[in-house]
């Protein structure tokens, strides 16, 4: 089930939470909607379930117009943070749940429901926790209870609100992994809201990334990595520096050092230079566009080390260094900036 959003629209009081949103999710895939607190990634979540209704736009599931269909009838399994499971039901029942509310006509026979319980059971992984209550299983058991009751409806549809916001660090990767794992098995459309970047890059087919209600950009984890389409894009994913820069002669300059990376052709302005840590090198004193400065500070980062460099007109660099570089504080250094993300000024 293939979902497109066209041109949305939604303000709260005086807030526009969405700004003339566009977005089409394929079907089979898994988009996740990223931004900071505030952008309004869980408010389209919601109006794409029908518990809020757009102030203007559509909402379309594959060729149907669902804009005003009510949530009942839309056909979404819903994952939220907080599991939201009923607490005086074993997890069988839990998951079982949705099944055995229907209507007569549309109820599936018991024997059907307690094979579709017990093979959710085993895709989840809690096949011998059904007859346990939700108060006796961790945090990562019950959201995984939770996932397998979203699932047990057969929606067309799968959402998740910030599904392991309540769980720790150690918890969250696990269940990344588990929850990709989920997706190549049953094909789900599944739309989810996180503001966590790693968490997005690692288990989205796409991402869709928002700020102030307008979207920013969507592509796959990669193109908004390697290739951010704006500013904000390039701040949000992955550590980086801007630094103040000017065009002249066909190249980039800053504090009086031509730089080697390019600058954009034809008559193009630019007065920034996006920097992650691992565009920058050591080099030694002397060399053309080498940037003088002092180790600040080292310390650890994910998978490695960082230097914090302070460049003699004040700037900060974070720069990348070996486990094995003998780097000290107070060191005197010089960076090169072997690339660096630019955008034309507007």
């Amino acid at each position: 089930m293939d979902i497109r959003v066209d041109h949305l629209s939604k303000g709260f009081a005086d807030t526009a939470a969405l700004k003339d949103v566009c977005l089409s999710v394929r079907s089979g895939e898994l988009m996740a909607l990223l931004g900071p607190s505030g952008s309004g990634k869980t408010t389209l979540l919601r109006v794409i379930a029908g518990l809020e209704m757009p102030d203007e736009g559509r909402v379309f599931f594959g060729e149907e117009d669902a804009t005003h269909v009510p949530v009942q009838k839309r056909g979404v399994g819903f994952v939220f943070q907080h599991y939201a499971l009923f607490r005086h039901m074993t997890v069988a029942q839990n998951i079982g749940y949705g099944l055995r509310v229907r209507t007569r006509s549309k109820r599936p026979p018991s024997s059907d429901i307690e094979a579709r319980i017990r093979n959710l059971l085993a895709l989840v992984q809690l096949e011998d926790l059904g007859a346990r209550y939700p108060g006796q299983l961790s945090g990562g058991q019950r959201q995984r209870v939770a996932l397998a009751r979203a699932l047990a409806v057969e929606p067309r549809v799968l959402l998740l609100d910030e599904p392991f916001g309540a769980l720790d660090a150690k918890v969250r990767k696990d269940l990344r992994r588990w929850l990709r794992e989920i997706h190549e098995h049953t094909g789900q459309t599944t739309i989810f809201v996180t503001h966590d970047q790693d968490e997005a890059l690692e288990l989205a087919d796409r991402v869709t990334i928002l700020k102030e209600g307008g979207v920013e950009q969507t592509g796959t984890p990669e193109e908004v990595h390697e290739d951010p389409a704006t500013p904000f894009v390039m701040s949000f994913i992955g550590d980086t520096t801007c630094l103040p820069v000017s065009t002249r002669d066909g190249a980039l300059w800053y504090d009086g050092t031509r730089l080697s990376v390019a600058a954009p052709a034809g008559d193009v302005q630019v007065t920034e230079l996006y920097v992650r840590p691992w565009d920058l090198a050591f080099v030694k004193e002397g060399e053309p566009d080498a940037l003088a400065g002092t180790v600040a500070a080292i310390r650890r980062s994910a998978g490695g080390r960082r230097a914090s460099v302070r460049l003699s007109s004040g700037q900060m660099l974070e720069a990348e260094i070996s486990t094995d570089s003998l780097l000290n504080a107070q060191d005197i250094v010089f960076l090169r900036i072997l690339r660096g993300k630019v955008f034309r000024d507007t």
